[in-house]
């Protein structure tokens, strides 16, 4: 009761802010509950389990995208989430919170939101390198190194080949993209 009371009272708050901030928001008091309860390894397991959920399941997606579930069809499925995925109390009732304030339907963007503030506040960077081919794991390291070092931080950075890419990669590191692949350029020239 406490906890929700105090996600209520801080979360309703200033509800003529942007979407992108409201999210923010949500991500930051949750992160800082499960902080001063010193659970936060066991919120952010939850929310990995959601975010592969997410991953998984386009009609979850669809489901969640739309704002126009009734409460208690939104609050059943919540509850068959965390039991059948043993969420744990304070994401269960994190995401019955959202539900109640009618936000549920910006999960995907906090889920989103967590793990930028999580990574921040361990000094770490998300980044998403698409190469055109595979590459060996001590280039991944060798890239992931030099990463680091020009960034000054530590680098999160996951790896995936997309053959369309043609030649060439594409790195994303937060909302900054390089896009170096033959397939924009020929897109680029095409449009020109």
């Amino acid at each position: 009761a406490c906890y929700e009371t105090f996600f209520l009272l801080k979360l309703t708050a200033k509800k003529s802010m942007k979407t992108f901030s409201e999210t923010q928001r949500y991500a930051k008091a949750v992160y800082r509950l499960a902080y001063e309860a010193k659970s936060l390894d066991v919120l952010e397991k939850d929310f990995l389990k959601l975010k592969e959920i997410l991953d998984q399941s386009s009609d979850l997606k669809k489901f969640i995208k739309n704002p126009t579930y009734k409460y208690s069809v939104i609050n059943n499925v919540i509850d068959a989430l965390a039991k059948h995925f043993s969420f744990s109390d304070l994401f269960s009732r994190f995401l019955k919170v959202l539900n109640k304030n009618r936000r549920f339907f910006f999960l995907e963007k906090i889920v989103n939101n967590f793990f930028d503030l999580l990574l921040n506040e361990r000094g770490e960077i998300l980044a998403t390198l698409k190469l055109s081919h595979t590459i060996s794991d001590s280039e991944k390291a060798d890239i992931a190194k030099k990463l680091d070092d020009i960034l000054k931080k530590k680098i999160n950075i996951s790896f995936s080949v997309d053959p369309s890419l043609l030649v060439g990669s594409i790195l994303q590191i937060g909302s900054t993209m390089i896009d170096t692949s033959a397939k924009t350029r020929l897109n680029n020239l095409l449009n020109k």
